[in-house]
């Protein structure tokens, strides 16, 4: 049996009320690249709003890449 897809998520635990809920693409706001790594924005279902970081930080490169 199919099941149709309705978007993405992931799942979140809210530092404001606490309840851990799937966070659907259409509650995001902002996608950032930072050098921690990729910061989400979102709205949880309590209205609080939410970050995420996910991905992985930035790879520092060596000096002599940098020269060449």
């Amino acid at each position: 049996m199919m099941v149709p897809q309705t978007g993405d998520m992931f799942a979140h635990t809210c530092t404001s009320c606490g309840d851990r809920f799937a966070i659907f693409d259409s509650q995001v706001l902002s996608v950032a690249n930072t050098e921690a790594g990729i910061l989400v924005s979102f709205t949880c279902w309590c209205d609080a709003p939410q970050t995420q970081l996910t991905g992985r930080a930035v790879a520092t490169r060596s000096a002599s890449i940098l020269a060449a």
